[in-house]
């Protein structure tokens, strides 16, 4: 399983964004949470998947430009 982090402007078409393209890879999200601060979006996906996969995921939110940082951790399950 690996956990993205995500940093965002505040602005649910940055957000929507963000989903759309998490909808189309091919891997399963377990959880999801977002923090709104006061200009930022704080976003933190547990996905999982097949590792090819998830990698095409933060290639492709790594290219929005609505992303501010974007980091990828594996984690032990």
């Amino acid at each position: 399983m690996m956990r993205i982090n995500i940093t965002a402007p505040r602005s649910l078409d940055a957000l929507g964004r963000i989903i759309a393209i998490t909808r189309r890879a091919k891997v399963s999200v377990v959880n999801m949470q977002i923090a709104a601060d006061t200009t930022i979006y704080r976003i933190h996906m547990d996905v999982d998947g097949d590792p090819d996969e998830v990698s095409w995921l933060v290639a492709k939110l790594d290219k929005l430009p609505e992303v501010l940082t974007i980091e990828e951790i594996y984690i032990n399950r």
